[in-house]
C-alpha cells in the first residue's frame, strides 16, 4: 500500500505560475483540514521557501511539499539539506511557469493528479548536487544548471514578469539576448579530464529539462549517480537559431558542435563575467565546482 503522508507542510509560492499557485490555497486547505499536524503556508519573497523547509524539519514534519515552480523546488530542496542530510520527503506539485523537475520525474501537472501523488505517494531517492560559485555561495540543485548563454537568458528571465513568462517568454528573451552575447572560453574538468575551448554554453543536468521544457540531456536519470554535461561550443548565432527547436526534441546532441559527457564532479573556469544558473535561478559567475552526492533525497510518486 502507498505510505501517507501523517505530517505535511505545504509551502506555496503565490507568484508561481501567474497565479496559479495561489488560485489552489482554498482547494488546498479543503483536503488539509482533517488533518490537525499539517501546515500551509505562504512564501512571501526570496528565501522564505528555504527557511520555511528548514522549520519543518526542525519540527519534525515527515513531508514538505512545494508548490510552485522549479525555483521553489529549488528554496524547498535547500531547506531540506540545510542541515547536511534530508530526514523529510519532498512532494512536488508543478504549478509554476517551467517546471523541469517534475518532467524529469514524470510527474502529472494537474493540481489533483500532482496533489494525490505529493501526499499520498511511496517515495524513491534522487540525486542532489551541490554548486560553489566565484563568490563563495554553495547551492543545491536537483534539475539542471549551466554557464554562459542559457545563463544570460536566466538572468534576463529573472527580471521579466507577466506575460514574458512561460516558454513564449524564454523564446523572445532569447532572441534579444543572442544579439548581444559573446561565446565564452572556459577550463572544463569533468571527474579530474580537463579541456579547454570556446562554448555557447554548457549545462549540467540530472533530469533530461530545463528551460521550460527542453530536452537538453535526452539520456539524463534523476537517480542514476551521475551528471550529464551538454557543452555546446562556438557557434554562430544563425546556427543557434536553426538548433533551438531540436533543443526541445533532444536532437541537438548529433549536431558536430554538441558534445554529451557524463561525470559526478564538475569543475568549470573562465573570465568571472560568465554568468552560472542553477534551476533557472541566477548564480553568480565563475569559477564554479558541481559534485554530485547520490539518492540524496526521497521524492514521493518518482517512479
Amino acid at each position: 500500500m502507498p505510505r501517507v503522508s501523517t505530517a505535511p507542510y505545504v509551502i506555496v509560492n503565490p507568484a508561481a505560475g501567474r497565479g496559479r499557485a495561489l488560485r489552489s490555497v482554498s482547494w488546498l486547505r479543503e483536503r488539509l483540514e482533517r488533518r490537525p499536524e499539517a501546515r500551509l503556508e505562504l512564501s512571501r519573497r526570496a528565501g522564505d521557501a528555504r527557511a520555511m523547509a528548514a522549520e519543518a524539519v526542525r519540527e519534525g514534519h515527515d513531508r514538505v511539499i512545494a508548490i510552485g515552480g522549479d525555483g521553489t523546488v529549488q528554496e524547498v530542496v535547500n531547506g531540506l539539506l540545510s542541515s547536511g542530510a534530508a530526514t523529510a520527503s519532498l512532494g512536488i506539485v508543478p504549478l509554476g511557469s517551467g517546471n523541469d523537475l517534475a518532467r524529469s520525474l514524470a510527474l502529472p501537472t494537474d493540481l489533483a493528479s500532482a496533489w494525490r501523488l505529493a501526499i499520498g505517494h511511496g517515495t524513491r531517492p534522487i540525486d542532489v548536487a551541490r554548486a560553489s560559485n566565484g563568490d563563495g555561495e554553495h547551492r543545491w540543485f536537483a534539475s539542471a544548471g549551466g554557464i554562459g548563454f542559457d545563463a544570460q537568458v536566466a538572468a534576463a528571465m529573472a527580471s521579466r514578469r507577466g506575460w514574458q513568462w512561460g516558454r513564449a517568454g524564454y523564446l523572445l528573451t532569447t532572441l534579444a539576448e543572442l544579439r548581444r552575447f559573446e561565446n565564452r572560453r572556459v577550463r572544463l574538468v569533468v571527474d579530474g579530464e580537463s579541456v579547454t575551448r570556446d562554448v555557447l554554453f554548457v549545462a549540467i543536468a540530472n533530469g533530461a529539462y530545463y528551460g521550460g521544457g527542453m530536452r537538453i540531456a535526452p539520456s539524463a536519470l534523476p537517480d542514476d549517480g551521475s551528471l550529464d554535461l551538454c557543452v555546446v561550443g562556438d557557434v554562430s548565432r544563425l546556427t543557434v537559431l536553426r538548433q533551438l527547436p531540436n533543443l526541445y526534441r533532444g536532437t541537438h546532441v548529433d549536431h558536430p558542435a554538441v558534445e554529451m559527457r557524463a561525470g559526478s564532479v564538475i569543475e568549470v573556469e573562465g573570465d568571472a563575467g560568465t554568468r552560472i544558473h542553477l534551476d533557472g535561478e541566477p548564480f553568480g559567475g565563475l569559477p564554479m565546482r558541481v559534485s554530485l552526492t547520490p539518492r540524496a533525497l526521497e521524492v514521493a510518486g518518482f517512479q
